[in-house]
């Protein structure tokens, strides 16, 4: 009788995490196409649209504190602390200024909704959830590819280049040419997606596993898909896409060095064929020449983007003087408090506190909370590495290490608390991560702790 009741006990538990894994696919879907729907189908519910997967997410986290999918460790213990201070001072903001609700209640959104779908990875996804992902991400490159050299030979006042609002401003590498947005409604979110692709194409190329759970040893899809993602990939008009790009080949490298096997030498050096023929082929295109133009243009205006990378990380330090001890309030950065406090006249003025983001984090939350937050993050992207690092050595698994090439600079300073795309990327691709940490062998079980 014991055994049935067991059985049954595990039967179920099964069945809500495959449930799971399927809602968190839905999810990634979610933020793939919403952007369809909020441009072209239904523009005029495009603010409720945005919040689309905020309901979806809930019932996750209320399903997995029922079946007990939570996993309990250093990090989801810091989280909870870092959750009780935010609620402390948020409610202190409430008492203070009541009449922003809106604009905390969309800020704690961003800080803390997303984050524990983290926490519930290791036991909800397995391995093979990890190809499903893959699958969604690569297959759907090709339609879209196709999209985006639509949108890139289009002129800005095609309707394929459509913003959420018949006023939106349309971002352009030059004149006549648009960055393209995919299915996207912001730049941002399609050079999130392309390195994602970039990410998943690389890791199929190392892992043989992966590859056969993909395209099924079919080369020619393999082919094809390649080549959208690099036609993409030079198509955005995106200098930080190269960013992530390099960032996923030195960790491919890495895992070629530390585990020297035939496949992983033969992958790097594929790879290095590929991308250089691909680049010898771009130098040759217009898009090269626009490409030069718009990064000389940015230059003279924003500076080196280098520069702008590495202050990003100290920039913040200047906050400590002007921001007060408890910050502006949270969410007081954010497009939607620009959105609700400036005038339809002061749109596109520029950003409310700060443009990187640990110096909003600051501004909006302030120094001593601010750090709390910025250090839960740091810490979460260095446990990551370490599973990942952990499991290539004891599994000659390199699929976490090469996908967190892709995440760790959303994770480490990306711009999660004012873009919702970028937060669920990078949520959802730190989830991926621990379900690639997983033994093989075991994919098939479900494994109680992290």
């Amino acid at each position: 009788m014991l055994s049935i009741t067991n059985n049954y006990i595990t039967n179920k538990r099964e069945k809500y995490r495959h449930h799971l894994s399927n809602t968190l696919l839905i999810i990634y879907f979610l933020v793939i196409f919403e952007g369809v729907l909020r441009k072209w189908v239904l523009p005029g519910f495009s603010s409720a649209i945005y919040f689309i997967k905020d309901p979806i997410v809930i019932y996750a986290l209320i399903v997995s504190l029922r079946f007990g999918f939570f996993s309990k460790n250093l990090i989801s213990t810091y989280f909870i602390f870092v959750a009780a201070v935010f609620f402390i001072v948020v409610t202190a903001f409430l008492l203070a200024n009541p009449e922003a609700f809106i604009i905390y209640g969309y800020g704690l959104r961003n800080y803390l909704l997303y984050f524990p779908l983290v926490f519930i990875a290791s036991k909800v996804l397995k391995l093979d959830d990890v190809y499903r992902f893959a699958r969604l991400t690569l297959y759907t490159a090709i339609p879209i590819c196709l999209l985006v050299f639509l949108q890139y030979t289009s002129g800005p006042e095609a309707f394929i280049n459509k913003g959420i609002g018949d006023d939106d401003f349309i971002f352009m590498i030059a004149e006549g040419v648009v960055r393209p947005y995919g299915t996207f409604t912001f730049t941002s979110g399609h050079v999130l997606y392309v390195s994602a692709c970039f990410a998943f194409l690389v890791a199929a190329i190392f892992e043989k596993q992966m590859y056969t759970a993909i395209f099924s040893k079919n080369h020619i899809l393999f082919i094809v898909t390649g080549i959208a993602v690099a036609v993409m990939l030079f198509l955005t008009g995106s200098r930080s896409i190269y960013a992530y790009a390099a960032i996923t080949l030195l960790m491919a490298c890495l895992v070629a060095i530390t585990k020297k096997s035939r496949r992983n030498i033969s992958a790097l050096a594929f790879l290095a064929v590929a991308l250089t023929s691909s680049v010898l082929v771009f130098l040759t295109t217009d898009s090269y020449e626009l490409l030069v133009e718009r990064n000389q243009s940015a230059i003279r205006s924003e500076g080196s983007p280098i520069v702008r990378a590495f202050s990003s990380l100290y920039t913040f330090t200047n906050s400590y003087e002007s921001s007060p001890l408890w910050g502006h309030g949270i969410g007081s950065g954010t497009n939607a408090a620009s959105a609700i406090l400036r005038s339809s006249r002061e749109q596109g003025a520029g950003f409310l506190l700060a443009e990187d983001e640990w110096s909003r984090i600051v501004l909006e939350m302030g120094f001593p909370v601010g750090m709390i937050y910025i250090f839960f993050r740091v810490l979460l992207l260095c446990w990551l590495f370490l599973k990942s690092v952990n499991t290539l050595k004891k599994h000659s698994n390199g699929i976490p290490l090469i996908l967190l090439g892709f995440l760790a600079p959303i994770l480490f300073n990306g711009v999660m608390t004012m873009q919702g795309t970028t937060l669920a990327f990078g949520v959802l691709f730190s989830c991926l991560v621990l379900a690639a940490c997983k033994n093989p062998k075991k994919n098939s079980k479900i494994q109680t702790d992290n």
